[in-house]
């Protein structure tokens, strides 16, 4: 059964949407974007209205995602699981995050290529830390895999992050800065084979420091 429109009206505390009125009772609020050929007189059956509160809430998702990711670059997996705690269900977030992935503001590759150059070059950890973020983030392995191949070495990873240590160690003697650096290395997963040969190089630029 058909109903007519007979009021529309901006929300106080929101006026990006607005208040619907069929046969002079309220009916609805909706997006002022998704409502916006509404008009006075208009005719709406329940199908027509059901298809405006599904378009209602998948803007509502949308902007969410869009808010989210504005701040900095997110996984499809974050945006998700942000989704699900603002209260949406899969079949309003499945939309959006095709949305998003098709417009490129989300894109996973990227996303873990980002995160692998930018950890390398301020805060160096291994291979085997930087795979482990990524999959913490339900990034696909494919994906991490081809997302390492912008990472240094894990030689080059360690000596970059020892360098940071080498002058807070400063006045230790060698065994000790050894044992110090050994720890550091090994809490950002370096194998040991890797922490030897970092330490072995560290402990030369430690000394051509101090001649």
């Amino acid at each position: 059964m058909e109903k007519t429109i007979t009021g529309l009206e901006i929300q106080k505390k929101n006026p990006n949407r607005l208040n619907v009125y069929l046969d002079d009772e309220f009916a609805f609020g909706i997006s002022r974007f998704v409502g916006a050929w509404l008009k006075e007189g208009a005719k709406l059956d329940a199908e027509r209205v059901t298809q405006l509160l599904e378009k209602d809430v998948y803007e509502k998702a949308y902007q969410k995602a869009l808010q989210y990711i504005s701040f900095k670059p997110r996984s499809e997996f974050e945006v998700r699981k942000k989704l699900i705690e603002k209260g949406f269900d899969e079949g309003a977030i499945d939309p959006v995050i095709s949305d998003l992935r098709s417009k490129r503001y989300l894109n996973d590759l990227e996303f873990a290529e980002n995160w692998v150059e930018t950890r390398s070059l301020s805060k160096p950890r291994s291979h085997r830390m930087l795979k482990y973020e990524l999959r913490k983030k339900s990034i696909d392995d494919e994906i991490i895999e081809k997302s390492m191949a912008l990472a240094p070495s894990d030689i080059e990873l360690g000596i970059k992050l020892g360098k940071k240590y080498i002058k807070r160690y400063s006045n230790l003697e060698d065994k000790i800065f050894k044992k110090k650096m050994t720890g550091v290395l090994a809490r950002r997963m370096f194998p040991f084979a890797v922490i030897n040969e970092v330490i072995i190089e560290l402990l030369k630029i430690r000394s051509t420091k101090t001649d």
